[in-house]
């Protein structure tokens, strides 16, 4: 009897050598084509005057926001991120003032919208503008593509860990544990644009990029690392 307990307490612990675990990565990227604009529109005005120098600032942002109130922006997708006047020598006591002012504006990304603004740009009687663009996500555009890049990247983790165990002559029994080491999500809650078509009709410039070409898709990564027990068929009763 003792003899046979040894033999069942031996057979045991030989199954139990036998279960493990191995690691897989699951990797998955997809191209989105962004759905957001952001502009953002620095005027700056110089003046040997400060009060003159802020009379010019102003009149140009008040031309700047007839124009946007004409393509349907609403004030509250019209943000201030700098408005400041700072002085200026240039040797001796001669001074210089500077006057600038930066808005930023995001709002759903319509070509159409952006080439009538850049034509107003070319046709407008505007000095010292300076305008940078950026192409982002929605909120609800990169969650939705997060969501899908997970699923793909659990799919290769389990296609690399059934690789794995073919080749060890093992089997998958169960997962363990599952991590994820994906990108922070960076996106923009922005409101509905109304383009008007008539604001087009108003400037007499040549037609932008925008009137021909897309804008840029952005790349999503996601990383998924999945934990499997595995035990070899060895070990089985």
């Amino acid at each position: 009897m003792k003899k046979l307990t040894l033999l069942l307490l031996f057979t045991y612990l030989n199954v139990f050598a036998q279960t493990s675990e191995i690691t897989s990565e699951g990797k998955a990227k997809i191209k989105v084509k962004p759905d957001v604009a952001l502009l953002t529109i620095t005027v700056s005005k110089e003046n040997v005057s400060e009060k003159n120098a802020l009379k010019e600032l102003n009149e140009e942002m008040e031309k700047l926001q007839k124009f946007f109130s004409k393509l349907g922006f609403a004030n509250s997708s019209i943000k201030i991120s700098e408005y400041n006047i700072t002085e200026d020598h240039y040797g001796g006591e001669k001074k210089q003032y500077n006057a600038k002012n930066t808005l930023v504006i995001d709002f759903k990304l319509d070509t159409k919208v952006l080439d009538a603004f850049y034509q107003e740009l070319q046709a407008g009687n505007y000095k010292d503008v300076l305008v940078d663009f950026e192409a982002e996500l929605s909120q609800e555009l990169e969650k939705s593509s997060r969501k899908n890049l997970v699923q793909l990247a659990i799919t290769d983790a389990q296609a690399n860990a059934d690789n794995i165990a073919k080749a060890l002559k093992v089997t998958v029994v169960k997962i363990k544990s599952v991590s994820k080491f994906g990108n922070d999500m960076h996106y923009r809650i922005v409101e509905e644009v109304k383009y008007k078509p008539m604001a087009a009709a108003m400037v007499s410039a040549p037609p932008t990029s925008f009137s021909k070409y897309e804008v840029e898709e952005i790349e999503l990564e996601e990383n998924i690392t999945i934990v499997f027990e595995i035990v070899n068929p060895v070990g089985k009763f």
